[in-house]
């Protein structure tokens, strides 16, 4: 409609809403999805609003233009002049899907989702990246606000494998073949079942209590990281029904575990903690887990350390693409990883070297097919040669994130007997 030269850019119509909160409410609305000095035509019922919708564009800096008789109706115009301009939200957006009718979360980097900024904006709080935010938002304060804190280039691949690779330890573990053991062999699978859970308590704790920190304009690394817990939780849980299924019982946890562990969870730094944690400790705990599944007694303990294999393959994953992303755009960080490492051996060295005797005796037991002599003998070295292979790959993680040789064989060297 054309009044006397003058374009509506957008009609709004309020029938026979009444003066109030509902009404002033489409009206704000209405306007802010307008640009500065367009016209906005309110269409309603009765005349009675116009010296209500008068009051409310003084009180709000708009211009009310003029009120126009339409017989059965009126119009009121009204001039959009915001104190602050808002943007305009994206429209027209549409995903394109795959060729197997699914959408990734890759595939909503269009408009302004897709503009992942290296420093978060402060005041944005929990508006997702994307939409347009009213002045006022206040400051939430998130600490880990820049990309390179949380980012990693195989984030949203590892995401996606998350989701796929989801699996329930009620239902897809055959806990119906579990066999009857002998005592001794029971002993140290429920044995190495109290520490893998102890060490996994650790690994869900720790990226949990830095998930509030992350800037929400990072949302995908939050939940990839929602991903992580939720594997965590099932490992315990995987774990722990093992120590129970089978006549046992959890058993021995060690001072020099919980003290292992305590040292990684009072880390306050997340680049230093994510190294420690899935480069070096998760990393460590791979090699673990494929020696219990090569040397396990019975079908369901190898397929319970199997499925934890392809999670902590994920973790480590992660952790490896984190950090060597932050080295390769800021070579003064290998400093902190150094410093990291030195800091852990030396609050561990306060409290006496040594192993978790029971785990050892355990993994003994399991590798050399029981607790006679002979069995025994054999089975610690084959412990010994575990902890050269963990070493060995211990290494390669360490040159692939880009430390250099010595290093990485200095780091590799001092990690924690206590494996994690």
């Amino acid at each position: 409609m054309d009044v006397h030269g003058l374009t509506p850019a957008r009609q709004l119509d309020v029938g026979d809403i009444p003066v109030g909160p509902d009404l002033f409410l489409l009206v704000k609305n209405a306007l802010q999805r307008m640009k500065q000095g367009q016209l906005l035509e309110v269409i309603g019922s009765g005349s009675h609003i116009k010296h209500d919708l008068q009051s409310w564009c003084r009180l709000n800096r708009h211009t009310f233009v003029m009120a126009l008789d339409g017989g059965d109706h009126y119009r009121f115009l009204i001039r959009n002049n915001p104190v602050k301009e808002l943007e305009q939200p994206d429209w027209g957006i549409k995903l394109p899907l795959r060729k197997d009718g699914r959408l990734d979360i890759r595939d909503w980097f269009e408009g302004r989702v897709g503009e992942l900024r290296e420093q978060a904006p402060a005041y944005v709080g929990f508006v997702p990246r994307g939409a347009v935010a009213e002045p006022g938002v206040p400051d939430f304060g998130f600490g880990l606000n820049r990309k390179d804190d949380v980012w990693s280039g195989n984030l949203l691949d590892l995401y996606e494998q998350a989701k796929e690779k989801q699996w329930n330890a009620s239902t897809d573990i055959a806990w119906n073949e579990l066999p009857a053991l002998p005592e001794e062999m029971e002993w140290a699978v429920c044995q190495i079942m109290t520490f893998l859970a102890e060490n996994e308590y650790s690994a869900l704790y720790i990226p949990a209590k830095f998930m509030a920190q992350i800037s929400p304009h990072y949302i995908e690394a939050l939940m990839y990281l929602s991903t992580l817990i939720q594997d965590e939780s099932r490992h315990i849980e995987a774990f722990t029904k093992r120590a129970l299924a089978g006549g046992g019982g959890l058993q021995y946890s060690s001072a020099l575990t919980e003290r292992s562990l305590h040292s990684l969870f009072i880390q306050e730094d997340y680049f230093k903690s994510s190294f420690l944690l899935h480069v070096l400790g998760e990393g460590t705990f791979l090699d673990l887990l494929t020696f219990i599944e090569e040397h396990a007694p019975d079908p369901v303990t190898r397929q319970i350390v199997a499925l934890a294999k392809i999670d902590e393959g994920r973790h480590v994953a992660y952790g490896i693409g984190h950090v060597r992303h932050i080295i390769e755009c800021h070579s003064g960080m290998v400093q902190a990883l150094v410093d990291a490492a030195n800091e852990r051996n030396e609050y561990l060295d306060a409290a006496g070297a040594g192993e978790n005797s029971h785990l050892m005796e355990a993994l003994a037991i399991l590798a050399g097919g029981g607790r006679k002599p002979e069995q025994l003998k054999r089975g610690f070295a084959l412990v010994r040669k575990l902890k050269v292979v963990m070493h060995e790959h211990r290494m390669q993680r360490l040159l692939q994130i880009g430390l250099e040789r010595d290093t990485a064989e200095t780091i590799s060297r001092t990690h924690t007997p206590n494996f994690m």
